[in-house]
């Protein structure tokens, strides 16, 4: 029997990551990786790394330039498809799994 490649919670994480943005796309705001991580009670670490692994196909990362030179670390993240459903992401996060575990 093949095991799953990914952490414990990482389904869970990106439906609760997916929520936070579809709200957002409601209220037209943009949610950096701490507003999302206060919205979802995770860590910024764990909302960063779910966005960049398991997310890049259908978010849209904004870095702004400049804010590096003075230290801090921005990202902006909004959904490209606001129209895109929960049940489209399980559907992606499971034929990625059926590619890594082939």
């Amino acid at each position: 029997m093949s095991k799953n490649k990914y952490y414990k919670n990482t389904v869970k994480n990106v439906i609760q990551v997916f929520n936070s943005l579809k709200k957002s796309e409601k209220s037209g705001e943009l949610l950096t990786v701490s507003k999302i991580s206060k919205m979802t009670g995770l860590h910024k670490w764990t909302v960063s790394r779910t966005i960049d692994l398991y997310m890049s196909q259908y978010v849209d990362i904004t870095i702004p330039e400049g804010f590096e030179d003075v230290g801090l670390k921005i990202k902006f993240v909004k959904l490209r498809n606001p129209t895109m459903t929960e049940k489209q992401v399980l559907r992606f996060l499971e034929m990625r799994s059926l590619t890594l575990n082939p």
